[in-house]
């Protein structure tokens, strides 16, 4: 605590020792370093990983004593059970709201940018991770204005227009109906099911061996697109809920040959 690593509030939290397991084929040099570098430092200076890889050798087996700062990962005396690939490490909120309220975004989103395949990809899925992740904490600690400011903030730099994985959008859907901005909720659902369809029409006119050889992505789609309806459902937007079953229903009778040959 005396070098601000761990906020007095979560003292009760830090943890008399780590246990690492390391893997018994033995480490290379670059682990050895790291964790000579741990063993030093002592807790003296922060210590961040890159999110970008999903190797536990990558966080020196601690990816349960990660805490997620924006981006990056920083080591934390605080055991956190990691959950997934996608939900590593705590969240201290009131520190990540701040670091990413000061984010540079450029012109990401912009139309007057050309939005190449690694911006998409780096935005679309990481950035929409951390900044979900953020905001399921602001929802579950009920800070409502600061939850419903990162929906805005990640829609504003991060439209649906522009960037791919329509799927990391889903928790920011469920998000506006959960701060009570349910016309919001309404367009983006409108905006994610015109994706769906469009994609799901462009497969529909695919000969049967076309719709095979694209199977994992069609089906993907459906099940997208049922998720968001279900969004719409379980925040009780049930007229909408209702008639968008109905439509998408119709969407997938297009594939019934398909779905009956299994």
């Amino acid at each position: 605590m005396a070098t601000g690593l761990v906020k007095a509030k979560d003292s009760a939290q830090i943890v008399d020792y780590i246990d690492i397991d390391l893997p018994e084929t033995g480490i290379g040099k670059g682990s050895l370093l790291m964790l000579d570098i741990i063993a030093k430092n002592d807790w003296e200076r922060p210590i961040y990983f890159s999110g970008g890889s999903f190797d536990e050798q990558e966080y020196i087996w601690m990816t349960d004593y990660l805490q997620l700062d924006g981006l990056v990962y920083k080591l934390v005396p605080i055991k956190t059970e990691t959950e997934s690939i996608f939900e590593k490490g705590r969240i201290d909120s009131e520190l990540m709201y701040d670091i990413v309220m000061n984010w540079e975004w450029g012109n990401s989103g912009s139309s007057e940018i050309y939005h190449d395949p690694q911006t998409r990809k780096q935005f679309g899925v990481t950035h929409r991770i951390a900044l979900a992740r953020l905001l399921e904490k602001l929802l579950e600690e009920n800070k409502v204005e600061k939850a419903n400011t990162i929906i805005d903030l990640a829609m504003e730099n991060i439209p649906v227009e522009y960037y791919d994985y329509s799927t990391f959008v889903e928790p920011f859907l469920n998000g506006y109906y959960q701060v009570g901005e349910t016309e919001k909720g309404r367009i983006l659902f409108h905006q994610l099911k015109n994706i769906y369809q469009e994609r799901l029409t462009y497969y529909s006119k695919l000969s049967m061996d076309g719709q095979y050889e694209n199977i994992e992505e069609l089906m993907a789609d459906l099940q997208a697109y049922r998720r968001i309806i279900d969004i719409l459902a379980e925040n009780k937007d049930t007229a909408l809920a209702e008639r968008e079953n109905k439509v998408f229903n119709r969407q997938l009778n297009m594939f019934q040959e398909l779905l009956d040959q299994g």
